[in-house]
């Protein structure tokens, strides 16, 4: 009678080995899949977003620390490659979790250098990644926990991306932008937007629930991925063309969704929240299902609590006066749009998404730095105004002015000099 594979050779039994997955096994093909996607994704994201990490680049850097090393020329081109490389050792290699663990440090030591670098799907693919890297690799068992606590990640991005938008400015500002490609070409739909706008955050509460579920997982996966089909139509060429880069995101979210729940009787919730497993499965829940509560009150992180196109975030722009105007470089007049008289005013959404094919970290300190990286330019400190929105479930804040000496000073000033003062700004998603 033969005997069980035992360690390294069970492993590779089970399914291990990325490039010969048994597909007689279940848990060993999802596997495989789950992490071929995640690795084409994320891959696919840097690709899209290449003037992000190595430039060319006019937007300012956004260091974690005041004076880093910024990771710039060769060194940051070598790390960029690097990621690929690693990238590809890690899908093809039998035992990848010393290239996943050098392919995380890599993208720590960018997103150290430029906060704007932590996108929601740049934390989301490094926290699955890190899951598969940290997990036992004691054939199936090990690959069913990775597996339990990617469904963990998913549904609970589904929960707190519909929590995030129960609000006005989602539900009757940037629903009405996204589904305007439809809307253009069928008029009549426009008067249900509203009430559309309205349910969908609950609805989308509803099928993250549901995935969790044995009842409601057949229908909360078609529910899942046909929000992701709709929603690459409206970013996507026939739509808006906005945002591409997160595109293979969401293609990538859908194919999560297939791999992770199509099974509606392999698991149940319990097998996905249970805490007394391990530290990691307490940290995958931390990281996704309590930190989050944290940001309605402004007290985390908007791109790291599912938050992207919420209309629940916080939102600024700078504005310039025509002396500013004058000494900021050529580069940057030209992104500059003349409102009124001695008042012209920078986009720095579109700024970002026009330089980098990203939106910018939304938070008071990242809006902060910028500004004070452009009050460099100016030549009288009292030339520019950084005004910021901070808007939340719980904790929205008063718009607050800030001029160069503030910025230095990191003293506000609410509603910045009379002269800058703008109208308040909205929630547009474009």
């Amino acid at each position: 009678m033969s005997r069980k594979p035992v360690g390294r050779a069970a492993g590779a039994a089970a399914g291990l080995r990325p490039g010969l997955p048994d597909l007689a096994s279940s848990t060993a093909a999802r596997f495989f899949v789950l992490k071929a996607t995640l690795i084409a994704g994320f891959c696919i994201g840097l690709a899209l977003s290449r003037a992000l990490w190595i430039g060319p680049r006019s937007f300012p850097h956004v260091p974690v620390f005041l004076a880093p090393a910024e990771i710039e020329g060769h060194a940051a081109v070598a790390l960029y490659c690097a990621l690929f490389a690693l990238a590809a050792a890690a899908l093809i290699a039998p035992w990848p979790r010393s290239f996943i663990a050098a392919f995380l440090g890599v993208m720590l030591v960018f997103c150290l250098g430029d906060q704007t670098r932590l996108q929601p799907w740049v934390f989301q693919y490094s926290l699955l990644m890190a899951v598969i890297a940290l997990v036992p690799w004691d054939g199936q068992a090990g690959q069913q926990r990775a597996i339990n606590l990617a469904r963990l990640i998913v549904a609970f991005t589904y929960i707190f991306s519909g929590l995030q938008k129960i609000n006005s400015n989602f539900m009757f500002t940037d629903f009405p932008w996204l589904v305007e490609p439809v809307t253009a070409l069928f008029p009549p739909i426009e008067k249900l937007v509203p009430t559309l706008g309205t349910l969908a955050p609950f609805a989308q509460i509803a099928f993250g629930v549901g995935l969790l579920t044995r009842r409601w997982r057949r229908i909360s996966l078609l529910t899942a991925v046909a929000m992701h089909i709709f929603i690459l139509l409206m970013f996507g060429p026939l739509g808006h063309n906005w945002n591409d880069v997160v595109w293979p995101w969401t293609a990538a979210m859908a194919v999560f969704d297939i791999v992770l729940f199509s099974d509606t009787t392999d698991f149940t919730w319990p097998d996905v929240l249970a805490l007394w497993r391990d530290p990691l499965h307490m940290a995958t829940l931390a990281a996704f299902a309590v930190l989050p509560v944290l940001s309605f009150f402004n007290l985390w992180d908007s791109n790291l609590s599912a938050a992207l196109y919420s209309g629940n975030l916080t939102e600024a722009q700078i504005y310039i006066s025509d002396l500013g105007m004058a000494s900021v470089p050529a580069a940057l007049r030209s992104r500059l749009v003349h409102t009124s008289p001695n008042t012209n005013v920078l986009n720095i959404q579109r700024w970002a998404i026009e330089d980098l094919n990203v939106l910018p970290y939304p938070e008071t300190r990242a809006y902060k730095a910028i500004g004070r990286s452009l009050c460099h330019d100016v030549r009288a400190p009292g030339q520019l105004v950084l005004i910021v929105h901070e808007q939340r479930l719980f904790g929205s804040r008063d718009e607050a002015g800030f001029q160069c000496p503030e910025l230095e000073g990191q003293t506000a000033l609410d509603g910045g000099p009379p002269r800058l003062t703008p109208p308040r700004s909205g929630s547009g998603s474009s």
